[in-house]
């Protein structure tokens, strides 16, 4: 029951940030999935401004999703934010802005 209480609690807590945030609902999610990323943390980057980043460039390559030069093009203004982490980190962190944002996958880590 105490581990039920904490989901709900999560959950409600979720959803008021998600409403302050001001972001979109895929672009909400990169910040969630990353908000607690350690090596984000340890570079200095930002989630929210991530996220923020995020949208903007979604809003600049609105046919990422299906044109191949529009999504090469995301995927390279999704790696300047990141150019303090580590090449193998910048890809992870990538691959799971673009999951996130082009197919709804929160769970592209798993």
């Amino acid at each position: 029951m105490d581990m039920l209480a904490a989901l709900a609690k999560e959950k409600e807590e979720a959803i008021k940030a998600a409403k302050d945030s001001g972001l979109s609902a895929r672009a909400f999610g990169v910040y969630w999935n990353l908000k607690d990323d350690e090596p984000l943390r340890n570079a200095g980057i930002s989630p929210m401004e991530l996220a923020r980043d995020a949208e903007t460039e979604m809003h600049r390559f609105p046919n990422a999703k299906v044109n191949d030069d529009e999504r090469r093009k995301l995927r390279a203004t999704l790696y300047r934010p990141l150019l303090g982490l580590c090449k193998e980190e910048r890809g992870r962190v990538v691959d799971l802005v673009l999951a996130i944002l082009l197919y709804g996958d929160h769970d592209a880590e798993s």
